[in-house]
């Protein structure tokens, strides 16, 4: 039987990775959705290996049991798959006569085996290259068989898609010669952070040893008197010094920490997503020096492994700067876990790619990067490797594992979905035999995998709340032609300032306020998140200035033309209100003719500033765009947008358009006197543009709902374009 690649993934990845930009837009009405709890089954696949590490692939499905929670699980369906490194005897296809029909999975043979590489070249030193690139050339020459389907990522500076699915060996080998020299020097970067790191502290420890302490320069003048003290190279002011370039050093690292780990989890999601749809067990194989997750990436983590697991993907970890000599020492080794190691049967004799249990003990404390990589492995049924440069037996070792494993699933008897965390323990009855699977899944329905449980669980609870409980706010989102067929789409929200609760400590006031963006196609399906926690600082006399007025924040995507839903959630951290709200989006088609964006309202203007970029700036003002559009007589109303494609005249390279204002209300026209505009703009390229920004003095309106008309006529191409913008008045 024929494979076809998996185009699938591809596509999810670029949405996920790079978000795409946009032109004219409609909004149809958003629907709610309700998180619903359906039957589902959970499907588990393991590897079983004997006390000497080697796999065992003969066990028929009743030697097996399933504990969800510590409850039994009735098996549904069971099979094994059996590859040439795998115990002779092993079983071909073995169906689980359990309660209604069992899941129907096609036989060995005609089952491909899915193996993604990716190669963490941001934490990968130069040197080191070399090695993961021989290991990763010689699996595809000498391990790689007719049914192994194999993509190649790189992850350096970005994302970079090397190779969908194929068991082209030309094709691969060529893909695997590429390299990121940028990536490396990150990585480069961040071992001489390291280092630095340490000796600063070396140095401080050494100094401060020498003399009585004595206090360290701060306000005013500190930086003079720091210097007077290095100057007289006193063992203090040297040891002072010392401390505050290990300080520099570390916030440095921590910063470079942060972002490696982000960028690994993210790739690492985006690669989960795209095979999530693709049936069986899947292999990543990670090469990476490893990466620290800090508290602000646990819950990231937590939800990446989850999905991973959901989308029965096994990730194999290859440690990638090989062989590391150490230094012979005690001083981390916690006792009562080396005992109870050694004391475990075949621990410290049988090595799993290099590194036996007694290695991982003696280790505690040190692994820090490499600990992050473990639990990835682990948590996902694959394993670490590390310690050792012979990469081609530890990628032989995940090859056979690739080849030998069983799958069974089962229907959980707790059918509800509430984001808490399933424990899942599968074990063999016969004797001697160890079990690694993926140790259990949160319990978030299709469709939200991409939060944190911890989001997950704020979602729910937001579709839940009372009125009196809710949060207002407001959401607005817009759309902006980008390059090619992209468009960048501005979501804007608004709070008032009084419906948050601002915390005064001394002379600030402090608030926490949690955005959770969510942005799905029009059949439902996710596109990307955004939204991240906010710290908002203000002295009293910013405060006393924001209190009358609104907070509003301001973030972009980019996307490809269609039919979106916008969900958001915004959660005040400090009382622990929150609300949720949704809006529609459909984007056209570009077209090579007169169009315009959609029309953005502010009160607010600021200066702008000398990025390159110019969205939503005219003339050295930076447009505030508002959510909530409500005014008053007296204020200016400030509006802004763009026109695409009209025609140009060809001897004067420029256009003739005519802009005309209106205003509506209650579907009727509302009889003002409101400025129009002549426009001849000289243009050379292929796409003309042109952004349109001005202000309006609003004066002697009744209150209500009103709708500015925005009407753009293009004399040379005698056409005519209409844009809508409502915004309310009051007194």
């Amino acid at each position: 039987m024929k494979f076809s690649p998996p185009s699938r993934l591809v596509g999810i990845l670029l949405a996920l990775w790079s978000l795409g930009k946009i032109s004219s837009a409609q909004t149809p009405p958003a629907s709610e959705e309700t998180i619903r709890a359906e039957a589902t089954e959970v499907l588990v696949d393991l590897v079983v290996t004997d006390h000497k590490n080697r796999l065992v692939t003969d066990l028929k499905a009743e030697e097996f049991t399933v504990l969800e929670d510590g409850a039994p699980q009735q098996i549904l369906s069971f099979r094994a798959v059996a590859g040439s490194g795998a115990r002779p005897g092993a079983a071909a296809e073995a169906p689980w006569p359990g309660a209604g029909p069992p899941t129907q999975l096609p036989p060995p043979g005609r089952m491909a085996n899915l193996i993604i590489m990716l190669l963490d070249y941001s934490s990968t030193q130069f040197e080191n290259i070399k090695l993961v690139r021989e290991a990763s050339i010689n699996y595809v020459k000498e391990k790689m068989r007719a049914d192994d389907w194999l993509a190649v990522f790189t992850l350096g500076a970005s994302l970079r898609f090397l190779t969908d699915f194929t068991n082209d060996k030309e094709v691969l080998l060529a893909a695997l010669q590429a390299s990121d020299l940028t990536g490396s020097a990150m990585a480069a970067e961040r071992a001489s952070l390291d280092a630095g790191f340490r000796g600063g502290d070396t140095a401080n420890m050494v100094f401060s040893s020498t003399s009585a302490p004595r206090a360290t320069p701060s306000g005013p003048g500190a930086a003079g008197a720091a210097a007077g003290m290095g100057a007289g190279r006193g063992s203090q002011g040297l040891a002072m010094v010392a401390q505050r370039i290990a300080i520099l050093h570390f916030a440095m690292k921590s910063t470079i920490d942060q972002r490696q780990g982000r960028n690994v989890l993210t790739a690492l999601r985006a690669i989960a997503l795209g095979v999530k749809g693709i049936e069986g067990r899947k292999s990543l194989v990670l090469f990476s020096e490893g990466f620290v997750v800090g508290s602000d990436l646990e819950d990231e983590l937590h939800s990446v492994v989850d999905l991973a697991s959901r989308a029965h993907l096994a990730v194999y970890c290859v440690e990638s700067k090989g062989l590391e000599t150490r230094e012979l020492t005690g001083d981390l080794v916690p006792l009562d876990e080396l005992t109870r190691t050694v004391g475990e049967p075949g621990s410290g004799k049988y090595a799993v790619g290099g590194e036996s249990g007694f290695d991982r003990v003696r280790q505690v404390g040190r692994d820090m990067r490499e600990s992050a990589l473990r639990y990835v492995a682990n948590a996902t049924g694959g394993f670490l490797v590390r310690n050792t440069n012979d990469l081609g037996a530890a990628l032989g070792r995940i090859d056979e594992e690739m080849h030998s494993y069983f799958l069974l699933s089962y229907r959980p008897k707790n059918t509800r979905f509430d984001g808490k965390y399933r424990q899942i323990s599968v074990q063999v009855k016969r004797p001697g035999l160890s079990v690694r699977a993926r140790p259990g899944y949160f319990a978030i329905p299709s469709g939200f995998e991409f939060l944190t449980p911890q989001e997950f669980g704020l979602v729910a609870q937001a579709r839940s709340v009372s009125p009196k409980r809710e949060l207002p706010f407001y959401l607005r989102t817009a759309a902006f032609r980008a390059e090619g067929r992209q468009y960048r789409v501005p979501v804007i929200l608004e709070v008032p300032t009084t419906a948050v609760e601002f915390v005064k400590d001394q002379r600030r006031f402090t608030a926490n306020l949690q955005v959770i963006g969510v942005v799905r196609d029009g059949t439902g399906g996710f596109v990307t998140r955004f939204g991240s926690p906010m710290n908002l600082h203000a002295t009293e006399g910013e405060y006393q200035v924001l209190k009358p007025g609104s907070l509003s924040f301001l973030n972009f995507l980019e996307l490809p033309p269609g039919a979106y839903s916008f969900e958001v959630l915004l959660r005040d951290v400090t009382s622990g209100k929150l609300a949720r709200r949704q809006q529609g989006l459909f984007l056209k088609e570009p077209e090579p003719r007169l169009t315009l964006s959609s029309v953005l309202l502010s009160r607010e203007v600021d200066k702008a500033g000398n990025a390159p970029d110019a969205f939503l700036s005219v003339a050295g003002a930076k447009i505030l765009p508002s959510a909530r559009c409500r005014f008053r007589n007296g204020d200016d109303l400030v509006f802004y947008f763009e026109i695409y494609d009209p025609q140009v005249d060809p001897k004067e390279q420029k256009t003739r358009l005519e802009i005309r204002l209106g205003l509506m209300s209650g579907g009727q026209p509302v009889s003002a006197r409101l400025p129009q505009y002549q426009l001849q703009e000289s243009f050379t390229g292929p796409q003309p543009r042109l952004t349109f920004a001005k202000l309006l003095k609003l004066a002697g309106l009744s209150p209500g709902e009103y709708s500015l008309v925005v009407e753009v006529r293009d004399n040379l191409g005698d056409r005519v374009e209409r844009a809508l913008a409502h915004f309310s008045l009051a007194n």
